[in-house]
């Protein structure tokens, strides 16, 4: 909220992944975004005490960061029975918990190991295209009547205007993402509240699947290496808005991190085919004469 107040928004800037040094692995949901808003180079965390276990510490003065993760522990009476189901499974509970991390640029005597080349061999443009050839569960098509973009629940069907209408691919890249984010929630896939039910522009469930499907996009542009060329055209209104949003409901954007993240790995899931729509949405992107990228980045 502080970042919106800036004029920042923490979901349009290009962020490394941030993970876990010692189990290397992803750090998920709103972590994400309170670790890559520390600003730092490397995109390794780990605590104080991983920190020792690997040979080396945490230096002088340094401050940590707060990462959150739930654990579900089993729910018991007041005599400290388990409390059973009627499948007879004990009842679960949800249970926050964090622990204090730090950059690996806040340590010293631990040698950062070599991050993967993979996505550098591959240019950006290459990479999103492999993200939507692999999200074949809806229909998409053109809309040439106008620059609407756009996903129907019940025909399960996206519109798209040609990527000629878009200031640059990666712009096209960026709508679409949010456009599948939205698709993913349907009643036969994550049954999103926001789309699966009917709800009323304006509310706060409406801006809720907003914030998911703008997480998403920005999850997925970040993946492909293309958000920072996404030109975001955002007026004080609109900072306006999220910041009104989320003072009335904090935990709004904790949830929807959690949610986003959701339908980003729906998105990324492997399928075996390809739809003749997503082919010639490629092709076409091959032949069209729009703006490159600024930068290929991986």
């Amino acid at each position: 909220m502080a970042q919106l107040e800036r004029g920042t928004v923490p979901w349009q800037r290009p962020w490394i992944s941030p993970q876990n040094m010692a189990s290397q692995k992803p750090y998920h949901g709103v972590n994400i975004f309170t670790l890559a808003c520390e600003e730092r180079e490397s995109p390794f965390w780990l605590t104080y005490r991983q920190a020792s276990e690997l040979g080396g510490n945490v230096k002088q003065g340094e401050k940590s960061t707060p990462v959150v993760y739930w654990q579900m522990l089993e729910r018991q009476d007041k005599n400290g029975t388990v409390v059973v189901n009627s499948n007879g499974r004990p009842e679960v509970m949800p249970f926050i918990r964090w622990s204090n991390v730090f950059n690996l640029e806040q340590t010293q005597g631990i040698q950062q190991p070599e991050l993967s080349s993979e996505t550098v061999q591959q240019p950006a443009l290459d990479k999103a295209k492999s993200v939507l050839e692999g999200a074949d569960f809806c229909k998409i098509k053109k809309n040439g009547q106008n620059d609407r973009a756009v996903y129907c629940p019940a025909t399960d069907t996206i519109e798209i205007p040609s990527v000629k209408r878009f200031p640059n691919t990666a712009d096209w890249f960026h709508t679409i993402f949010h456009e599948l984010a939205h698709s993913t929630g349907s009643a036969d896939r994550l049954n999103r509240e926001g789309i699966a039910e009917k709800i009323e522009p304006g509310s706060e469930k409406y801006a809720k699947e907003e914030l998911i499907a703008e997480l998403c996009a920005s999850f997925l542009s970040n993946e492909a290496g293309t958000l920072g060329d996404v030109q975001f055209k955002n007026s004080s209104s609109y900072l306006k808005s999220w910041v009104t949003k989320l003072q009335n409901n904090p935990k709004m954007i904790v949830m929807a991190c959690a949610a986003a993240q959701k339908a980003c790995r729906f998105v990324l899931g492997e399928r075996e085919n390809v739809s003749s729509s997503i082919k010639e949405m490629i092709a076409g992107l091959n032949s069209a004469k729009a703006p490159e990228l600024q930068n290929e980045r991986a």
